[in-house]
């Protein structure tokens, strides 16, 4: 029986055609009745009546619910919408001011081209100071000297120092060291780094200077390297002032180029 029940429900569903017009007005009709109380339940049903009749109305419901969902009448369900994307006009907390960034740009290019202006400039004061010097016009780019007091002279007995640099093999140098004979100067000894290439220092007194004169010893050729001489002396009591002391070198190559250099303690 419930299945020819079910038969029937099928076809007259797949036949029913719903009219939307009378079925709203039967629910506003319905709206406006008023209320009575309902009846009490009959309980002389049996419970096999009351299951196939709650059957019955839960398949009408889903046809009619199905139906309407085909045709258009119930409520679409889907995907909630995606909200809008920004738009152009839309702006991030954490944006960034174009005036504020173009200038920050702006500052961070000119520090460091300032900063290298001032460097360049440095160098140039620098350059033009060391051109100025007569001694660098004269020194031979493979020649390089210096001199300076060493650290060990004391109140009585100082010892002066000369460095010598060649890039190039010398077949002749002549090295002076001139000491101002001032405070009771008087010749205590010498040495090199050298003693095979250079001779024995002559030591002379020359216009007011204790003179040291080193050479190569004949038929020597100084290697490329770098050298060390030196003159010791005693003076009188306390410290005593090398602003007054000189030295020279002159050197030839191999080639036969020649060049000298000049300089003081200061």
């Amino acid at each position: 029986m419930n299945d020819d029940i079910n038969d029937r429900l099928r076809v007259t569903g797949e036949e029913y055609e719903p009219d939307r017009d009378r079925m709203w007005a039967r629910v506003a009709d319905g709206m406006r009745e008023p209320r009575v109380q309902a009846e009490p339940v009959r309980t002389g049903w049996r419970i096999p009546q009351l299951g196939l009749a709650t059957g019955a109305a839960l398949a009408l419901i889903g046809a009619i619910v199905f139906f309407g969902q085909v045709l258009g009448l119930g409520p679409v369900i889907g995907p909630s919408p995606e909200p809008p994307p920004a738009g152009p006009g839309t702006r991030s907390e954490e944006a960034t001011d174009p005036r504020t960034s173009a200038d920050a740009t702006t500052d961070a290019a000119e520090t460091p081209t300032s900063e290298a202006e001032e460097g360049e400039e440095t160098e140039t004061a620098e350059t033009a100071e060391e051109g100025s010097s007569p001694e660098a016009e004269n020194a031979p780019e493979w020649l390089w000297t210096d001199g300076s007091v060493d650290a060990n002279s004391g109140d009585f007995w100082s010892q002066a120092n000369l460095f010598l640099k060649n890039e190039e093999p010398l077949a002749a140098v002549t090295i002076e060291l001139r000491v101002a004979q001032g405070d009771s100067v008087e010749h205590t000894g010498s040495w090199t780094t050298a003693d095979s290439y250079f001779t024995a220092a002559a030591v002379t007194e020359e216009d007011g200077f204790l003179v040291y004169r080193w050479t190569l010893q004949e038929g020597k050729v100084l290697p490329a390297g770098e050298y060390q001489l030196a003159g010791q002396f005693n003076h009188g009591s306390g410290p005593r002032s090398a602003d007054e002391d000189r030295y020279s070198f002159t050197a030839e190559t191999e080639g036969g180029e020649a060049g000298e250099v000049a300089g003081d303690f200061e």
